[in-house]
């Protein structure tokens, strides 16, 4: 448990120019467990994210028996009917068998499938917005080989890069050096744009912290306080950084706080079908500034999709060897 911060006054509306910015060392008071906070700012940080912070936010409770949710949310299938046939395609195999056939004939027999609220349905644009795709009633522009949520590049969304490779030939072939091939469509997100949304959206994303400080652990006030580690943003690099972004001139005419984010990035291969090793290798990005409880839960979803890397299975042939 992380000390609380004494009150602040409420930020100006412009940060003071840099000329009139005076950092000292700002210690918190010590919380229950002796533990202290010390800053190196010219005032406490306005944003705590751990001000706020409940028990519910940092365990992934079980669903409340007592809820029920609502009887007809089927979306993006408007009916039962729809959602049932949807199911059934989805996810009983890509080969349909005897025993999925049985699974249909109980989707269509049942005394509640009823066939009028199947008929003349748009299953293209059922289908692209199941995948997150935006389309119109009659779903112009949706195409059913495109990514999930992709989007114009200039817009934050899924920008496609071809990669060409240069294969180098040795000496002893009839053409010897090098030979570029097509290497596939890089998938990626611009960085830029996932930052910003981060930063400039802290109804969605409360936990980030901004303002990096050493915490400390006092036993009592005759004994020296114990540095405690934890988090990238309590770090001496961290800090460091921080500090020289602070004392860096500042850009012609802009006045608003400029802070240091730390990103972390993952990645794992993901079997793409039931029935074959093809496999895709998301990339995943993780903001550092992020409280580490948030990040070990998944229904915060602080993890970002920013690239899809394709495993390369190609052979190269040349009639020279």
């Amino acid at each position: 448990m992380e000390p609380d911060l004494p009150p602040s006054w409420s930020p100006p509306n412009q940060c003071p120019t840099h000329a009139l910015l005076v950092r000292r060392i700002l210690k918190s008071p010590c919380n229950a467990f002796g533990l202290f906070r010390q800053y190196y700012a010219t005032r406490f940080p306005d944003h705590d994210p751990g001000e706020n912070i409940t028990h519910n936010d940092l365990i992934d409770a079980p669903p409340d028996p007592s809820f029920t949710s609502p009887a007809h949310n089927y979306y993006s299938y408007p009916n039962q009917s729809l959602f049932l046939l949807g199911e059934w395609y989805w996810n009983d195999g890509e080969r349909k068998s005897w025993s999925s056939f049985q699974n249909l004939l109980k989707i269509v027999g049942h005394p509640e499938f009823h066939p009028e609220d199947v008929a003349s349905k748009n299953w293209q644009l059922i289908d692209a917005q199941l995948g997150g795709e935006v389309g119109g009633e009659g779903c112009e522009g949706v195409n059913k080989d495109s990514w999930e949520d992709e989007r114009d590049g200039t817009l934050g969304g899924w920008i496609k890069t071809p990669i060409k490779i240069k294969v180098p030939f040795h000496k002893q072939t009839l053409h010897p050096g090098q030979k570029e091939f097509d290497a596939g469509i890089l998938h990626h997100r611009k960085l830029t744009f996932i930052i910003r949304e981060k930063i400039t959206q802290p109804s969605l994303h409360p936990h980030l912290h901004f303002e990096p400080y050493k915490l400390f652990w006092q036993q009592q006030d005759d004994i020296e306080p114990v540095r405690v580690h934890g988090k990238l943003y309590m770090s001496e690099a961290f800090i460091e950084a921080h500090r020289d972004l602070q004392d860096s001139p500042q850009e012609p005419g802009c006045l608003l706080p400029r802070f240091v984010l730390g990103l972390m990035f993952a990645s794992d291969g993901t079997q793409l079908t039931s029935f074959s090793t093809a496999k895709l290798w998301p990339v995943y990005l993780m903001i550092e500034n992020e409280l580490k409880d948030q990040r070990s839960k998944l229904s915060c979803h602080v993890f970002e999709h920013v690239t899809y890397l394709e495993t390369v299975c190609k052979i190269f042939y040349t009639d020279a060897i």
